[in-house]
């Protein structure tokens, strides 16, 4: 068990990520890092001794920026993957956090800083990228292919073999059944806002 963790980001899901850990007793100890408060982001870079820590920061883009600034440093961006019975794969990557009741099945690839919530199923033979955001009850089925810091809404299917490519939302409740070749905001493969 690690001693002290910290968690950048005191907001909603940092506060949820703090009560996860502790009931899970995956840590022992939780401090915050926020702007917003006495121990923010310039004293937690001065620190000089092993860190591992988290990001509780739901904008993929500034998860990214953070991980670089720490990379360099004797920080480690640590995985939580909470109490799973279905976790058959050993390629999740580095500060990833994978809620319960969660299925990842067997020869998954999944980047770092992945938010993988409650609920969620990816088939076999799926890639993720970096920095990607799965809501709760989230399916994806095998084959499919995910680029990095995409978002993808609560209650969604994506089909299988399908590819999405880097930067893009996918809104609550969509049925992915083709590829997304090209960054924005979709519902269903409807684009809503092109980036």
């Amino acid at each position: 068990m690690i001693r002290n963790f910290y968690i950048v980001g005191a907001g909603g899901y940092g506060q949820q990520l703090q009560s996860f850990v502790k009931k899970n007793k995956l840590v022992g100890s939780v401090q915050f890092v926020d702007d917003k408060l006495k121990f923010n982001i310039d004293k937690f870079s001065k620190i000089n001794k092993k860190v591992y820590f988290n990001i509780a920061i739901s904008k993929p883009s500034t998860r990214e920026d953070i991980y670089q600034v720490y990379v360099k440093k004797n920080f480690f961006y640590k995985t939580l993957i909470f109490p799973n019975k279905n976790i058959y794969s050993n390629k999740i990557g580095d500060g990833c956090i994978v809620e319960p009741n969660t299925l990842v099945s067997n020869n998954v690839i999944i980047g770092m800083g992945n938010y993988i919530f409650f609920g969620t199923s990816i088939a076999h033979d799926v890639k993720i990228g970096n920095f990607c955001n799965f809501g709760c009850y989230v399916v994806i089925s095998g084959n499919a292919k995910i680029g990095n810091k995409v978002i993808i809404g609560a209650n969604t299917f994506i089909s299988n073999n399908v590819n999405i490519c880097d930067n893009v939302t996918i809104t609550p409740g969509s049925i992915i059944m083709k590829s997304i070749k090209k960054p924005g905001v979709y519902h269903n493969n409807l684009v809503i806002k092109s980036i």
